[in-house]
């Protein structure tokens, strides 16, 4: 964790950078106030902040209320050290905007407890500003998605249609049959009849500007299939207004945009095989990133077709991606983020109660959840290990990317 330490005193300076190293913190310091505020203020301030009151240029409950008062999601836990120990100095420096106070001459031990207290504080605070970015960015999709259909003059649930093609395809699906579901699923979301076309050459990053990644998973015929759709920005934008009749009012929205009709086109040979028999599951939502982001190298173990659809002033590349996998038992021990849950988990004292449904994605608070209730000496979960693209779009999601 970057911890800034903010402090007149190179005796302090020496000690807490000599204490913070130890336990692998990246340590910023600063002898002013002013030094302190430029790091704060900056766009990647520390996580933790621990400001001396009396400082040369601004002291450190100054430099509480002008961080305070920043705008923005990133909020820096401040420990303010002081030699002031009367409770009006702690009661005003906790007033300043600082979320701890400890008073010089410091115990170096009392100093660790309040670090993990403010770590454990910080990362409840990354969890709660990634779910509540993630809530934005679904109800920004969601509304998309409503104005698309809106638009075309269709409700959602016209994906249950009655005259599509292809109504039972079983797994193992064929490249041709990926083809007729992409075009019919690009005809229905309003974009028209595409030409498709099936290339054996590999996958051309040179010429797009965007790719989408939308991952389906077969139980039953232990098959993991991602879907990795290219577009340039000339055929993004004209996407976008043919389905929604005006541009796109900023990036986001167009990523958004992208991710959401890709979605609907996964979704559509979703149900093609789900009506075949299988069990499909969806592991994750589509994502949209610029390709030049995309450092991904296909495992030689995958099985790729290359789809090539044109319509006017549009011209899409869709690579399909195909590797077995296999359901395996896991001990509480082995589980890991993004190991997805291959069949319902029945509580313990009540079978028909699920603590985790078919389809689940693993993360630390599922995995928590397990650990408190479970005997883990019992547990031998089935789960399905995630794809390589699922390991990388998972990644760049807890990073925040």
């Amino acid at each position: 964790m970057k911890i800034l330490v903010a402090d007149d005193d190179a005796v302090i300076r020496h000690i807490l950078h000599g204490l913070l190293s130890k336990l692998d913190h990246q340590v910023q310091l600063v002898e002013d106030g002013t030094a302190a505020w430029k790091a704060l203020e900056s766009s990647t301030p520390p996580l933790l902040a621990i400001l001396d009151w009396s400082m040369p240029g601004i002291n450190g409950p100054d430099v509480c209320k002008k961080l305070r008062a920043l705008p923005g999601k990133t909020r820096t836990y401040v420990l303010l050290l002081s030699a002031k120990g009367e409770q009006k100095d702690i009661i005003a420096g906790l007033d300043a905007g600082a979320d701890d106070y400890l008073v010089k001459p410091f115990d170096p031990m009392a100093l660790m407890a309040r670090l993990r207290v403010a770590q454990r504080i910080i990362a409840y605070h990354q969890e709660l500003q990634k779910h509540i970015s993630d809530m934005q960015m679904l109800l920004h999709r969601h509304n998309l998605l409503g104005e698309m259909f809106g638009k075309q003059g269709r409700a959602a649930e016209s994906a249950a249609r009655s005259d599509k093609i292809l109504q039972t395809v079983s797994a193992p699906i064929s490249a041709e049959q990926i083809s007729e579901l992409l075009v019919r699923g690009l005809s229905e979301i309003g974009l028209g009849d595409a030409q498709a076309q099936i290339v054996d050459e590999p996958r051309d990053r040179s010429q797009s500007a965007f790719t989408v990644w939308s991952p389906l998973l077969l139980i039953l015929d232990q098959i993991w299939i991602d879907f990795l759709l290219d577009v340039d920005e000339d055929s993004s934008l004209a996407m976008f207004k043919s389905m929604l009749g005006r541009v796109p009012a900023s990036k986001v929205e167009l990523f958004n945009f992208l991710a959401e009709t890709f979605n609907l086109l996964s979704t559509s040979i979703k149900s093609s095989l789900t009506e075949g028999g299988s069990i499909v599951l969806t592991p994750a939502i589509s994502r949209c990133i610029r390709t030049e982001a995309l450092t991904f190298k296909s495992p030689v173990n995958v099985e790729q077709s290359r789809h090539l659809f044109h319509l006017p002033d549009i011209a899409l590349a869709i690579t399909v991606l195909r590797q077995p996998t296999v359901v395996v038992r896991k001990s509480l021990g082995q589980l890991h983020e993004m190991d997805v849950v291959a069949e319902n988990l029945p509580s313990p004292g009540n079978p028909e109660v699920f603590l985790l449904n078919q389809g689940a994605v693993l993360n630390l608070r599922y995995i928590d959840k397990l650990v408190s209730v479970i005997d883990s000496r019992a547990l031998r979960l089935p789960i399905i290990e995630p794809s390589p693209l699922m390991k990388f779009f998972g990644l760049r999601e807890h990073r925040g990317e």
